[in-house]
């Protein structure tokens, strides 16, 4: 005898129809018993507590015409006592599409759907934390920052392809972005633990929201090869420079600022309608802000771990002293149409550099200062670093220089020595077949005067 469960009512979670795909395993084997026995082995193993075996025999029964109905409102009850939202909601929208008028089934499956997006996102959310933990917010936002300008250049650019290239880059795009809207899940963690003014607090989040709204609205407009999706990314871009410049530590700044400094003095064109000399005084005074006390919390760490290179107070002084001269001058480089001090500012951001301990885990990403970008009006044909060369290369070129310039003149002050000894034993080979010459015409006249001449040769 065939026995029955009915009248099924839980809660769950939130799930479209179209978006709940069967979660069960297909049977390895076919089961010798038939599917009314299969049935009551399960409802057997329910009601004695057996859950698990229970679950094993009744998932796959959810795909049997004459028991498929029943066994997945059994399932989808016992999933959602397990806890397994996910499952429940599946098992109950497939019991549902068995008999869609029933008025307990429906109540079911919205009973189990409810709520499942939040439930979906909170589990993402998590997933995203979980994959954060042991990085540092500052430089998961720079190296998302970085990426959110790649992102729009190429989303300005991308539907110039052929049709099918467009697509596939689309769809690529539309990854990275979604990549980047989850960068600030942990960067919201992290700032909302650093600030403790409660309203101060409510605004940043507010606006690491709306931020990370955007950055989904432009993931969804490239997936929609959407023209709009250059615009949103815009001020995606801007978003992630502006809380960048909020929360950088001194090392990185110092780097963004070199180059934000050698882009401005090389006349780079301005990127996102940003001056990249208004950029660089900005890092200056973020970095600043927060250099009194990174510089303490390093020199702490230094005293408790010997491998970190110190960090001495006059070198601390000094380049405090830099910071404050540095950013007097970039104010007046921001001030004026023709700055007359970019050089000067560029040369006083690298000495603050060299300053800085040489280690990689003093909040900084690494000690290699970023490149700057290629200007529009490169001065003199400067390299992208904003200079020609190094002061010690130009240095090291002219003590070569001077060094091959004494070589060539010894050397051609030997090359003339040799020829000049040359010259003169010619000079005295010359003088002496010439005196030879003048004693043999001088015995040649003497020996006429005294020998008659011939009778022939006599002038009568």
């Amino acid at each position: 005898m065939t026995r029955t469960i009915s009248g099924v009512l839980f809660a769950a979670g939130f799930v479209l129809a179209s978006a709940c795909p069967p979660l069960f395993a297909a049977p390895d084997a076919p089961s010798p018993l038939s599917d009314a026995e299969v049935w009551n082995s399960g409802v057997d193993g329910y009601r004695g507590g057996d859950v698990t075996n229970a679950l094993k025999l009744l998932r796959p029964l959810m795909l049997s015409r004459t028991h498929g109905a029943r066994a997945a409102e059994l399932v989808a009850k016992l999933e959602h006592e397990r806890g397994n939202r996910e499952e429940a909601a599946s098992a109950a929208q497939i019991a549902l599409r068995a008999n869609p008028a029933d008025g307990r089934l429906r109540r079911n499956f919205t009973r189990a759907s409810d709520g499942l997006l939040q439930y979906r996102e909170a589990k993402r959310v998590e997933g995203v934390l979980k994959a954060a933990q042991g990085k540092d917010p500052g430089s998961m936002l720079l190296d998302a920052t970085k990426d959110a300008r790649l992102l729009m250049a190429e989303a300005g650019t991308y539907r110039t392809n052929a049709a099918e290239r467009a697509v596939a880059m689309s769809d690529a795009l539309s990854k990275r972005a979604e990549s980047l809207a989850d960068v600030w899940i942990p960067v919201r963690q992290a700032i909302a633990q650093s600030v403790t003014n409660e309203e101060q607090a409510s605004t940043i989040m507010l606006q690491i929201e709306s931020a990370q709204a955007k950055t989904k609205k432009g993931a969804k407009e490239l997936s929609d090869l959407d023209g709009a999706a250059y615009a949103t990314l815009s001020d995606v871009e801007h978003d992630f420079t502006r809380f960048l410049k909020l929360t950088v530590m001194p090392p990185a700044a110092a780097d963004e600022g070199i180059l934000c400094q050698s882009n401005a003095w090389m006349d780079v064109e301005a990127f996102n309608n940003r001056s990249w000399q208004q950029d660089a005084l900005d890092y200056t005074r973020s970095f600043r802000a927060k250099f009194p006390a990174w510089a303490q919390a390093y020199e702490r760490q230094a005293q408790a771990d010997t491998n970190k290179p110190p960090f001495t107070a006059e070198a601390q002084a000094k380049i405090s002293a830099l910071a404050n001269e540095l950013e007097k001058l970039q104010i007046e480089c921001c001030q004026k149409s023709l700055p007359p001090k970019q050089e000067k500012s560029l040369e006083l951001l690298r000495r603050i550099r060299e300053l800085m301990p040489k280690d990689n885990d003093g909040g900084g990403r690494g000690q290699t200062p970023p490149q700057p970008q290629s200007g529009k009006n490169d001065k003199d044909n400067q390299d992208q670093n904003g200079n020609d060369r190094s002061k010690d290369e130009r240095q090291d070129r002219q003590n070569g220089g001077q060094d091959e310039k004494e070589d060539e003149k010894e050397e051609s002050a030997g090359e003339n020595g040799r020829q000049d000894e040359k010259d003169q034993e010619l000079e005295a080979v010359l003088k002496k077949a010439q005196e030879r010459n003048d004693e043999h015409e001088a015995e040649k006249k003497a020996r006429m005067r005294k020998a008659p001449l011939p009778p022939n040769e006599r002038d009568w």
